[in-house]
């Protein structure tokens, strides 16, 4: 009897204890309209000028005002979006509309393309290249709100 006791409490230990393998959705988030489609705040803004080079925050020089760094920009699976003055109201407001579409890892919005650097269905990070001079990198992380 004290066999199946021990037994017994051993076997619970055992698989309350057991971690669960199914896997992140956030890191199995694939890039598609679907896990795209939210709404996002921008919370990065990083240029490199070359590869070797130190990656420099543009976002503050980018988004001086605290009413810019709040806007909430909405992807909508139709392939339209709003980038909307939310929070602190911007002075005139700033809200945009316009189509997007998916185009295998690139972004496009309004005929501008990015490349979509990775996606955890959460932040979304973009990437423009020779902006400036070639092989300058421009990366935006957006999070999803």
């Amino acid at each position: 009897m004290k066999k199946l006791i021990v037994l017994s409490i051993v076997l619970v230990i055992f698989y309350s204890c057991k971690k669960d393998k199914s896997p992140n959705p956030a890191a199995t988030c694939q890039i598609s309209v679907a896990s795209i489609s939210g709404s996002y705040k921008i919370t990065s803004y990083t240029y490199k000028e070359t590869p070797s080079s130190a990656e420099v925050d543009y976002y503050a020089f980018l988004f001086p005002e605290a009413c810019e760094r709040d806007n909430v920009l909405t992807l909508n699976a139709n392939g339209t979006y709003q980038l909307t003055d939310a929070g602190i109201a911007c002075s005139p407001l700033v809200n945009e509309n316009g189509n997007w579409s998916l185009i295998g890892n690139l972004l496009e919005k309004d005929g501008g393309t990015t490349t979509i650097e990775s996606i955890n269905c959460k932040n979304l990070v973009l990437v423009v290249m020779n902006t400036q001079t070639v092989g300058d990198k421009l990366k935006i992380t957006l999070v999803k709100q």
